[in-house]
């Protein structure tokens, strides 16, 4: 029976499950289902997807603004939320809208330390005088949960796009007695309720330990014992492997053979985001994206008894290496064919491909001296360039951003890493474009959402 031939109501919540890219595209190549790609019942559904809305940082829509508009300009509205705001413009800049939220602190006695989590809708404060974590409502400036810590607490969130169950794996240290403690908990962000995961206690022998991500069952962080570990947990089944020493960030590669993790290595669901770099020459820089399936074979019991853990750890280091066959993706990082040192690695939901993700890395381009010329004339000639220049400021190294699409394996398909885009930035600024903020006023905090206004004219979104 051709998938055609079904009922229009059948076709139609059958197109409501798909993402925005699958819907453009039907509606471009397939005459016979174009009409149902174009109705303005399925596009006002996916302009009110919690999943596209999150994974965008948008304020609350206006659906009664929304349901006045065509079918044309409910597909404007998504090209706008999905255009990249300039925070540099002015507020009053006819490109741009912005959407303000208060939430007033009169409790707290000093200005906590704000953190939006993904989605924008929620926001986690620390304060550190009154030793609390508390998440916030934004859109409502409601206190949805609260929990005393230690003065020393660092932690990490988990928050999927569309959803209202957050987990928060936090580290506290105590330092009479010297005691690290590793928690997660997991908060119902409708009704506030929050239960504990995860806890374990460690001695004196480990230092330290900083939360580097927490992605479902699994957590990254690095362990100081008598190196700077980096280590991976399942903490539903209280079991960790060690992927080596986080200060290093280099490996032989020689027969392209293992892969060693960087400190600043991410979780995204199901695999581990990582960047290193050639020990040969010419010293190339990758990003590679490993399963987390490549660790089946080292997993090890996750004990709080100091001395079997750091022996633990120091076995790991010794054999922290995977093979490369078992990564699912590895790309060359290069702008303009010159080779690009990293010195940032960003991951977030696509808001138009369902289960894909944008990986963006920011690093400096900086230009290799030619090879010497084999010929005394040719030495010559460097020789009188080099003395014409000479006084010349060198030439300061390009700042370059790469945008990748990362897409899991799904079915039959294989994963793939492609690069989407790649362009040359002046600043900071240019890379740090976040679309919602939170800022400090006071005895309160405002969240400012900043949008790309309607091409329709309409000012909703």
């Amino acid at each position: 029976m051709p998938f055609e031939t079904l009922g229009e109501d059948v076709l139609l919540k059958i197109f409501c499950f798909c993402d925005i890219s699958t819907v453009l595209a039907v509606s471009v190549i397939n005459k016979p289902l174009r009409r149902i790609a174009l109705s303005k019942q399925l596009w006002l559904s996916l302009v009110l997807d919690p999943g596209f809305r999150d994974a965008l940082d948008l304020p609350p829509p206006d659906r009664d603004q929304l349901e006045c508009l065509s079918t044309k300009e409910l597909i404007a509205v998504v090209q706008n939320a999905v255009a990249e705001p300039v925070w540099g413009e002015s507020s009053s800049s006819s490109s741009v809208t912005m959407t303000r939220f208060q939430i007033p602190l009169d409790d707290m006695e000093d200005c906590p330390e704000a953190w939006l989590l993904s989605g924008a809708r929620y926001i986690l404060l620390h304060s550190t005088t009154q030793h609390t974590l508390c998440i916030y409502d934004v859109w409502s400036a409601r206190r949805v949960w609260e929990r005393p810590v230690q003065a020393r607490t660092l932690c990490q969130v988990d928050l999927v796009p569309g959803g209202a169950v957050t987990r928060i794996f936090f580290v506290q240290t105590v330092d009479h007695p010297n005691t690290c403690t590793l928690h997660v908990e997991e908060v119902d962000l409708t009704t506030g309720a929050s239960h504990e995961l995860f806890n374990l206690s460690l001695g004196s022998t480990i230092f330290e330990v900083k939360p580097c991500a927490i992605a479902g069952d699994f957590l990254l962080g690095t362990v100081l014992h008598s190196t700077q570990t980096l280590i991976l947990i399942n903490w539903r089944a209280s079991i960790f492997v060690s992927l080596g020493r986080a200060s290093l960030c280099c490996i032989p590669i020689s027969s392209l053979s293992i892969l060693r993790f960087c400190p600043d290595a991410q979780l995204i669901p199901g695999h581990i985001l990582s960047t290193y770099k050639e020990i040969s020459p010419p010293h190339a820089h990758f990003l590679a994206v490993t399963p987390l399936g490549a660790f089946s074979d080292r997993w090890q019991p996750l004990t709080e008894d100091d001395t079997v853990l750091a022996a633990q750890l120091e076995s790991g280091y010794a054999h922290g290496t995977i093979p490369i066959k078992n990564i699912t993706t590895l790309e060359r990082l290069k702008y303009n064919h010159w080779s690009l040192t990293p010195n940032f690695v960003t991951a977030t939901p696509d808001a138009l491909h369902a289960g894909a993700y944008n990986i963006s890395v920011y690093g400096l381009q900086i230009s290799k001296r030619p090879p010497r010329p084999a010929t005394l004339l040719g030495r010559i000639g460097n020789l009188i360039t080099g003395t014409a220049r000479r006084g010349k400021a060198s030439r300061e190294p390009a700042q370059a951003l790469l945008l990748y699409r990362f897409t899991p394996e799904q079915g039959q398909a294989s994963s793939k890493l492609r690069l989407v885009s790649e362009r040359r930035v002046s600043n900071l600024l240019q890379v740090y474009c976040h679309r919602a903020i939170p800022m400090p006023s006071g005895n309160s905090i405002s969240v400012v959402y900043r949008q790309c206004r309607q091409r329709t004219g309409a000012d909703v979104a």
